[in-house]
């Protein structure tokens, strides 16, 4: 009878053990899944900054190229310094030139920030799907958990009914019929 309260307390010893190694697991599934969360929020920062700033420079060059067109003259420090570069070009082709230079920039500038952009989709994507299979880890974990917690709660009822104690958590119904019958087989003096 003792062998069987000893066999009964090392398996409960082991199942604490399995739900520790579980609940461990699932705060290192969280703190993974927060980290993650972390990194995408600041790669997503960084990729809206940049962005803002091709975006401004990219206005700033189409604003400076249609005052050039239309003749007006250009106001602020970067501007003066164009304004001031094109007045020591005389010729019509040195000034056709410039603008050629000034179009192709924007137009570098255009493709950077298109690729850019892509950059920053597939990089949102990566961060959601490491995300997603960090969520569906933990909750695998958190089902292996609940399953481990009611093979506890059964361990603890037989456990204590094997003492002669009240059982302080209910037991499932078993799984199968057999296991029933094989309960049901032991006489009551035995039980105990």
């Amino acid at each position: 009878m003792s062998e069987e309260v000893v066999q009964w307390l090392a398996e409960i010893r082991t199942l604490r053990q399995q739900l520790a190694q579980v609940q461990d697991e699932s705060r290192a599934a969280q703190e993974s899944a927060a980290h993650w969360r972390k990194l995408y929020n600041i790669e997503a920062r960084q990729r809206r900054t940049e962005t803002q700033a091709l975006q401004a420079q990219i206005e700033q060059l189409e604003g400076a190229l249609e005052q050039l067109r239309a003749g007006l003259p250009l106001a602020g420090e970067r501007e003066a310094a164009i304004a001031a570069e094109f007045a020591t070009l005389q010729a019509p082709e040195a000034l056709k030139q410039k603008l050629i230079a000034a179009i192709q920039e924007r137009d570098r500038a255009l493709d950077a920030l298109k690729t850019e952009q892509k950059n920053h989709i597939n990089t949102r994507k990566n961060l959601t799907a490491v995300i997603g299979d960090t969520m569906e880890q933990l909750t695998r974990v958190r089902a292996a958990q609940a399953t481990n917690g009611v093979a506890l709660q059964s361990s603890h009822a037989e456990a204590a009914a094997l003492v002669g104690e009240p059982a302080k958590y209910s037991a499932p119904a078993p799984a199968d019929a057999s296991a029933s019958r094989a309960h049901d087989a032991i006489p009551p003096t035995e039980r105990s």
